[in-house]
């Protein structure tokens, strides 16, 4: 690891999942009304609507609110301290709220360095989509209690899960391992059924646990980001490389950058992009894009790998040449490509992996992600899924910061 620079460990790095608890469990940056939100840092008195249903979900699962009306008073009147779960070392899918209680994985990466993700919900209705009643909340409590010590007990009897590997295997099964985990999934639920099996108390608690994770196609989700933040990170403190993206994330309100060779967050207003809406829906419904989920796009999946999942085309809208042209557009802006990451319908031909700021400014090209919609008021859930381009503000911003720091200004 010592001797790779941040692009080889972004490429090359190996990140392995090695428990599931509860992030109190896991970090000291989440505690009593303390949780962690997705995105760059963000005011207490501005999360958008679906983040705001997000926390006041978690008030009233941690009960330090005994309802939501309890639980919005509580927020209105500062009562709530909010971080980016990007400062306590984790990442979370949408809101990507994070309580005491929140199930979290665990992924290790070569050089001892750990990240968290939340465990996926689910699709419909979701906490990560602002959703809160009470089958929400009773299907995260039997999370916390169940489910997760299952899965950790399940993980450290098999000494641990390899993610990139699974990721490797996603993409040459059809999955770009963002908004497509179908077979990474399947491959996953596969590696850990015969431990599961063993380590469940009876019976009835491993049909259910297995049933729970085979039955949601996003269940690799947060074991992919989570992978993809110990390797972002590990570039990211790589000494010998500058102007490489290390994290992209958006909170509603504001999309932000951290790029190696220079701190803090380079952001602009949260885009919309152009969603595929669900019926019913229209695009003013959508929130601006939300979540941490970009980190996949960093290491070079998600958009990045989009050519691996034609199969995506009708969640996202786009067609398989739009797909083709966005990636090799992808492949301009990055320092090179991926030697594990191979594209079968691309003559097995690695990602485009490690955004380069100056690449990104002087092509004018910016990256792209596939992310999902939560709708702009609270409770509503997802209301679609499709492709944003991202801003250029803060690309130039960094750009203008490196040269700065390295006493070029102007």
């Amino acid at each position: 690891m010592r001797n790779r620079d941040g692009w080889r460990l972004l490429a090359e790095g190996r990140a392995v999942a090695t428990g599931v608890r509860r992030a109190g469990e896991v970090t000291d940056a989440v505690g009593a009304r303390t949780f962690l939100h997705a995105g760059p840092p963000l005011g207490q008195d501005d999360p958008p609507g679906p983040m705001r249903g997000a926390l006041l979900g978690a008030l009233v699962l941690e009960g330090e609110a005994g309802d939501l009306r309890a639980a919005g008073e509580l927020l209105d009147s500062g009562g709530l301290t909010l971080l980016p779960c990007h400062s306590a070392g984790g990442v979370g899918a949408m809101a990507g709220v994070v309580s005491p209680a929140t199930p979290v994985v665990e992924v290790t990466g070569e050089d001892g360095r750990t990240a968290f993700a939340p465990l996926n919900e689910g699709l419909g209705e979701a906490l990560r989509f602002g959703s809160t009643n009470g089958r929400v909340l009773a299907r995260l409590r039997w999370m916390g209690d169940v489910l997760a010590p299952v899965l950790d007990a399940a993980l450290k009897s098999e000494g641990g899960v390899d993610i990139t590997a699974l990721q490797a295997e996603g993409l040459r099964r059809g999955d770009e391992c963002h908004n497509r985990n179908v077979a990474a999934t399947a491959a996953l639920v596969a590696r850990l059924a015969p431990a599961v099996v063993r380590v469940s108390p009876d019976a009835d608690t491993a049909a259910a646990v297995l049933e729970f994770l085979a039955g949601n196609p996003h269940t690799f989700l947060a074991f992919s980001m989570a992978a993809a933040k110990v390797l972002g990170d590990a570039a990211h403190g790589a000494h010998d490389t500058r102007g490489l993206v290390t994290a992209m994330c958006a909170n509603g309100r504001t999309l932000g950058l951290r790029v190696s060779g220079v701190d803090g967050w380079f952001t602009s207003p949260a885009p919309v992009g152009e969603p595929k809406v669900f019926p019913g829906f229209t695009v003013a419904d959508a929130c601006p894009a939300m979540g941490d989920s970009f980190i996949t796009e960093t290491v070079g999946l998600g958009a990045f790998a989009l050519t691996a999942a034609p199969a995506i085309s009708s969640f996202i809208g786009g067609t398989h040449d739009e797909a083709v042209a966005l990636v090799g557009a992808m492949r301009r802006i990055c320092r090179g490509s991926s030697g594990r990451f191979l594209i079968p319908f691309d003559g097995f031909r690695g990602t485009p992996v490690g955004i380069d700021v100056g690449l990104v400014c002087r092509t004018g090209i910016t990256p792209v992600v596939n992310n999902g919609f939560a709708h702009r008021e609270a409770g509503r859930g997802q209301v679609g899924a499709g492709i944003t381009r991202l801003p250029i503000e803060p690309f130039l911003k960094a750009r203008d910061a490196l040269a700065v720091s390295a006493g070029n200004p102007g």
